[in-house]
């Protein structure tokens, strides 16, 4: 029940603030887009010890769960941990209230004393002051790369999430001086239990777990959440990794997105890596049925036309595509991760 002791004040935009008083406040002196950041804190200082939140929906339909509140305590504690967050800090909020990545950016601000700085979530945050740590989506920081990409220094510590980060993202903040880092992590463990640096001398290819995060494969060589201190039960994902030890592993791809073609199981985001450098629209592989082979790959590109034609001389014979299709927009979740069997719907 640790989590009660965190529900009296919470440092506002460099003042303390008490919980009660701000939610105390007339519906007119508040802007449309607090009401996500309001409800949550409600529900946090209320007497039920679970928390209701919705599952993003990338991999199926959105789903409503239960997580206890000193789950998100515990969390914050790990994150804090890690980046050596202090009483003080300057953060920046520019996310929803309404699912776990927003809400966790409060509740590291309640725990660890942090000086929280909320602003209207758009696509493109305005970052016009220094913070100490900020979370964003790829999406949010593809704009800000393309708008003010010097702004992005004023950020000490800055963890990206909820989809993928690209290669051209990739090439673009090699050179900042901000810490950058790709989150994994799930809704059931809210938000992340490891990290990945993704820039500077000290960048690496493998995720590494957050202090009192033990993790270990299935014979799918999927990742299993064996020990933590979140109060969840042994998690078993759908995430392909290859296991280094028990703190540190690489992501491949996700196990129901596995094609078996003739046997050979091909992961569709392993070829998607090879592919990136050369197609500069979204896209991605997935599998058709072949009367021969069970399955073979095929690739859907957004675009309007029918006119990109990609190079796969990168791939091995087994991985080329054999069909190629394209949709105008593919459909997104709000963080932008791309749905892939939704978006599949329009063209099967």
């Amino acid at each position: 029940m640790i989590w009660k002791k965190y529900i009296t004040q919470l440092k506002l935009n460099g003042k303390i603030i008490n919980i009660q008083e701000l939610l105390s406040k007339n519906k007119p002196d508040i802007d449309n887009w607090q009401y996500s950041h309001f409800d949550f804190l409600k529900k946090w200082i209320s007497d039920q010890e679970t928390i209701q939140v919705k599952t993003s929906g990338s991999t199926g339909n959105p789903k409503i769960i239960k997580i206890h509140k000193d789950t998100f305590v515990h969390s914050a504690l790990n994150t804090g941990n890690f980046f050596h967050l202090k009483s003080g800090n300057k953060v920046l909020l520019c996310l929803p209230g309404t699912y776990i990545a927003g809400q966790m950016m409060l509740i590291r601000a309640l725990v660890l004393g942090l000086d929280l700085y909320w602003q209207k979530p758009t696509s493109t945050p305005a970052i016009n002051m220094n913070f100490d740590f900020c979370a964003l989506t790829p999406m949010q920081l593809e704009n800000i790369l393309k708008k003010d990409k010097q702004s992005l220094n004023k950020i000490d510590k800055l963890i990206i999430g909820g989809a993928p980060v690209s290669n051209w993202i990739l090439k673009e903040i090699s050179d900042l001086n901000t810490q950058i880092y790709e989150t994994y992590g799930m809704t059931e463990t809210v938000s992340h239990i490891a990290l990945k640096k993704i820039n500077g001398i000290d960048k690496n290819d493998f995720f590494t777990t957050l202090p009192n995060i033990e993790i270990d494969i299935d014979n799918r060589s999927c990742l299993v959440l064996k020990k933590s201190n979140l109060k969840t039960a042994e998690i078993v994902t759908n995430d392909i990794i290859e296991l280094k030890d028990n703190r540190h592993f690489k992501w491949l791809g996700r196990a129901d997105n596995i094609i078996n073609s003739g046997g050979i199981k091909l992961i569709p985001e392993k070829i998607e890596q090879k592919l990136r450098p050369f197609i500069e629209n979204e896209f991605f592989i997935f599998a058709i049925n072949d009367k021969k082979y069970g399955q073979l790959p095929a690739i859907v590109i957004e675009n309007s036309t029918e006119d990109i034609i990609p190079d796969f001389s990168t791939l091995d014979k087994y991985e080329i595509p054999k069909k190629i299709f394209y949709v105008k927009n593919f459909l997104k979740t709000t963080s932008g991760k791309i749905r892939r069997k939704d978006t599949l719907k329009l063209i099967l």
